[in-house]
């Protein structure tokens, strides 16, 4: 008779550099732990339902100890990218990415098993971050995409 694999619990807390991460619910073959440290939302997300492995735990890590200089790092790609013309920005919103008010704002994470994260800015003037926000997708602590949430199913 073969040994079954030894069931891991999924914790219903998580410690991450110090920050108290609670699982919340989610749909199932999901497991979601959320905190908010000093009003910096950050998630951590495996699917399936499991308990995060030691990378995506210092991935997690890495964006709550660096979350500021990330933040102004998703801004200022941006800035950058948000001037390509498939993006479809009228004259009046690629105008707003050069003013000194950021063109994003309110950012929250969200850190995947699979190395990859999502920092969601809720609030902008761009039609295209309507009504969810904008998202910029990273790569360990690099800004490789942006995220259209314009028609995403957030509810």
């Amino acid at each position: 008779m073969a040994d079954l694999p030894a069931r891991t619990e999924i914790p219903d807390r998580l410690d991450i550099a110090g920050t108290t991460f609670t699982r919340i619910e989610s749909p199932e073959g999901i497991a979601c732990w959320s905190a908010d440290a000093d009003h910096r939302p950050v998630s951590v997300l495996t699917e399936p339902a499991a308990a995060p492995d030691q990378e995506t735990l210092d991935l997690a890590a890495a964006v709550l100890g660096r979350f500021d200089e990330l933040a102004d790092l998703a801004v200022a790609y941006l800035r950058e990218r948000l001037r390509e013309p498939e993006l479809g920005l009228s004259a009046d919103e690629l105008a707003t990415l050069d003013a000194a008010e950021p063109p994003a704002a309110e950012p929250g994470a969200v850190v995947w098993a699979d190395g990859t994260w999502l920092l969601r800015f809720t609030e902008s003037r761009l039609r295209l971050a309507d009504p969810y926000g904008i998202g910029v997708l990273f790569e360990g602590t690099t800004p490789s995409g942006i995220e259209d949430l314009s028609h995403a199913d957030l509810a």
